[in-house]
């Protein structure tokens, strides 16, 4: 991973193959700029109609009076809307503009006088230099970026450097999510992944893998059924962290279908080529599960992992067919694509039996989801105003937007069948996303609960692809989850 490292060297004075400086929108200069470019003999802020200091665009300035092999000028838009995460965003784009560098050094984190600038100026980097490149054979357009400083005034040094550390903890486990929804579906079958996660979350957490008979034995039968086409069966894996006189306890619950083809309700092949991000929300809680110890984290984490394939094979499961969910609940299957919800109704239901203080579950759950905020927001709802609004506030100081929709009751009609306790998809009259949450609502009983629909920016397109997110997994909701425990901890 990318070094950073904080000083608090002169801008005129450090030595780097790139100055990295910022401007605002209107031509005005930023911390560092003005010193910058009258000593690099340039009287007035450069503008071209590809340059006017908007957010994303960048300008590279040779200036050979200084001791940086360059100055890359960098858009943060509007001087009033300037904030943490605008300036994560700039710093993504300067890595990725920076790219075929060694070392960089900046004047980002000294726009704002708060500590978690450093923090959002570290990730920025360190998320935007980020290249899945495993199972590339080529070199041709690979990075070369190595080190990073942040120039901070010294009397910040100290607790810029306790931001650095914590961003790096942050990215590390983002990194992990990417790595794990990146990996092409035949190397992350169910059992593959269930190890995968075991080592990712290393001794810092007790692992437990319940294999197809443990489930059989427990009466899973959302992810039996979910995972019958498939060769390789299904897994629930439950993951533990207790740290010495924890101050609560939480669960988290991620979907886990390593491949969703939809079943006999076969997807289009279009809709199919993605599917191997289907299981962005379990990679986000193995990924969290894996960073809580080196945060220091004092809740205790229960982390459910529901894992499995979804695939048409001989002994799929049929439209029409009745499982039954962990605890009893009958669900009569109208549709094998709307699986995930099956599979998190078992995790759910065994979670709620644990009685924590809050159960928090992360899916790539609804289409519908991303009709209603788009690709670069996940849609949040559940029962409990308290820990929604947690959850919105630690995804705004994450920089991953979170959304809040309804749960109305009046929907719930649409699950009801006669033939078993209710159905699994509620379709006919809109509101995909709302009624996939009562679904789920139906497995928490009274406890806290709160859902995030991930399906919009778990996985985005080449062309979507911006800033510090690239194509392919993003990593979303790991920062968030990690702020909302570090905030509930105290």
């Amino acid at each position: 991973m990318l070094s950073v490292s904080v000083a608090d060297t002169d801008p005129l004075q450090v030595t780097a193959d790139l100055l990295v400086v910022p401007v605002f929108k209107g031509g005005i200069e930023g911390p560092g700029a003005a010193a910058v470019l009258a000593a690099a003999g340039i009287d007035t802020l450069p503008s071209t109609p590809e340059f006017r200091g908007d957010i994303g665009q960048t300008l590279l300035l040779s200036t050979p009076g200084l001791h940086s092999g360059g100055v890359l000028l960098v858009g943060l838009g509007r001087m009033d809307a300037t904030g943490a995460d605008r300036l994560r965003r700039a710093a993504g784009v300067a890595a990725k503009a920076a790219r075929t560098v060694d070392t960089v050094a900046t004047t980002l984190a000294q726009v704002l006088a708060e500590p978690a600038v450093v923090q959002a100026v570290a990730e920025g980097f360190l998320l935007g230099a980020y290249e899945d490149r495993r199972f590339r054979t080529d070199t041709e357009g690979q990075g070369q970026l190595q080190d990073v400083v942040i120039l901070v005034p010294s009397s910040q040094q100290q607790r810029a450097e306790a931001m650095v550390q914590r961003a790096e903890i942050y990215v590390r486990a983002t990194v992990a999510a990417r790595d794990l929804v990146n990996l092409p579906p035949d190397r992350k079958r169910p059992a593959d992944l269930a190890a995968a996660v075991t080592q990712l979350v290393g001794p810092s957490c007790d692992v437990e893998v319940l294999d197809e008979h443990a489930l059989a034995q427990g009466g899973f039968g959302g992810l039996l059924g979910v995972g019958r086409g498939s060769s390789a069966p299904p897994r629930l894996v439950k993951i533990h962290y207790r740290p010495d006189n924890p101050l609560g306890h939480v669960a988290l619950v991620g979907k886990g279908i390593t491949f969703d083809t939809g079943g006999l309700s076969l997807k289009r092949g279009t809709y199919m080529a993605t599917m191997k991000s289907d299981m962005a929300g379990a990679a986000a809680v193995a990924a969290t599960c894996s960073a809580l110890a080196a945060l220091g984290t004092r809740l205790e984490v229960t982390g459910l992992l529901a894992v499995a394939e979804n695939m048409p094979g001989a002994d799929a499961q049929r439209p029409g067919d009745i499982i039954t969910i962990h605890g009893g609940t009958t669900v009569e299957v109208l549709d094998t694509d709307a699986e995930g919800r099956l599979v998190l109704a078992d995790a759910l239901a065994h979670a709620a039996t644990l009685e924590p203080d809050a159960i928090v579950d992360l899916a790539t759950l609804t289409g519908t989801a991303i009709h209603a905020v788009g690709h670069y927001a996940g849609a949040v709802m559940g029962t409990d105003d308290e820990l929604l609004d947690a959850l919105l506030a630690a995804a705004e100081s994450a920089g991953e937007p979170l959304w809040q929709l309804p749960l109305w009751s009046d929907l719930e009609r649409l699950l009801d069948t006669p033939v078993a306790d209710l159905n699994n998809t509620g379709d006919g009259a809109g509101g995909g996303a709302i009624v996939a949450g009562l679904f789920l609502k139906r497995f928490v009983g009274d406890l806290p609960w709160a859902h995030l629909d991930i399906a919009g920016p778990a996985f985005l397109a080449p062309e979507q692809a911006q800033h510090y997110l690239p194509a392919g997994a993003t990593g979303y909701g790991v920062r968030t989850l990690l702020s909302w425990l570090e905030r509930s901890a105290g």
